[in-house]
């Protein structure tokens, strides 16, 4: 499945609050929740020594996913689009690989030129 076909089915399983307003914090919300989620996973690993269900990490992964598809569908926002853009930031950021001086010293203005194209 595409991404496009992604959006037309998350759509259809989606709550339509009556209002952008609400429904952008609705998708806001449902991906900070499902983050929380993931975390908790791995908090548990760290803290408890629970096994890390695997199952369960990519149903959050892709709970997340969901939210992020129909947010990007009632902003008009092209996700494919979107990936690019952030991987020509990356490359500009690190051309070669990631270092820690290239994370410090980043050049933003460069950077926000590639966002907004």
């Amino acid at each position: 499945m595409n991404f496009k076909e992604y959006i037309e089915e998350a759509e259809r399983t989606s709550a339509d609050l009556g209002d952008k307003k609400l429904d952008n914090l609705h998708y806001v919300l449902g991906m900070v929740t499902e983050v929380g989620e993931l975390a908790d996973t791995f908090k548990k690993n760290l803290a408890y020594g629970k096994e890390i269900d695997w199952v369960n990490v990519r149903e959050e992964l892709f709970d997340i996913t969901w939210y992020i598809a129909n947010f990007c569908r009632i902003n008009e926002i092209d996700f494919e689009k979107g990936l690019d853009t952030n991987i020509a930031k990356l490359r500009a950021r690190y051309p070669e690989k990631f270092t820690e001086e290239k994370a410090i010293n980043r050049d933003l203005d460069k950077e926000r030129q590639i966002l907004e194209k």
